[in-house]
């Protein structure tokens, strides 16, 4: 493990993860400042009501194809090469992800890169910015 991961932090980001797999809104709604900028792969920039939007279409669409045989379904969310750096009430993590969807008999993985930009308000961290871009 990496020596520049910060314990609370971590446990947070297991937290994140968690909430990210299972696709998990109340947990995500929690974990997310309502007042967070997020930007995504494409270069969109996202906010709280538009993270949960996508966060339930995402529940939705889970529930469907887990009813269907064969249809597309996400089989592996790995997180690596985590760090985090905390700074009094804010804190940075960064990590790579990969998921792994099958559909039609066959898996295809894609990998990321995340940063995470984590406050503490009222005795709760939250994320406040994010950032996510695919790798090669």
């Amino acid at each position: 493990m990496n020596s520049n991961v910060d314990g609370e932090i971590l446990a947070l980001e297991d937290q994140l993860t968690t909430a990210t797999r299972n696709v998990d809104v109340p947990a995500l709604d929690g974990l997310y400042a309502d007042d967070i900028i997020f930007t995504g792969v494409t270069g969109v920039v996202c906010d709280k009501p538009g993270i949960m939007d996508e966060a339930r279409r995402g529940q939705t669409e889970r529930q469907a194809a887990s009813a269907a045989p064969g249809a597309a379904a996400v089989v592996g969310y790995e997180k690596a090469d985590l760090r985090a750096v905390r700074h009094g009430a804010t804190a940075v993590s960064s990590f790579q992800f990969a998921v792994t969807i099958r559909a039609d008999g066959q898996e295809v993985t894609r990998r990321y890169r995340t940063t995470n930009v984590w406050m503490k308000r009222a005795d709760a961290w939250q994320v406040v910015a994010a950032h996510t871009a695919a790798l090669g």
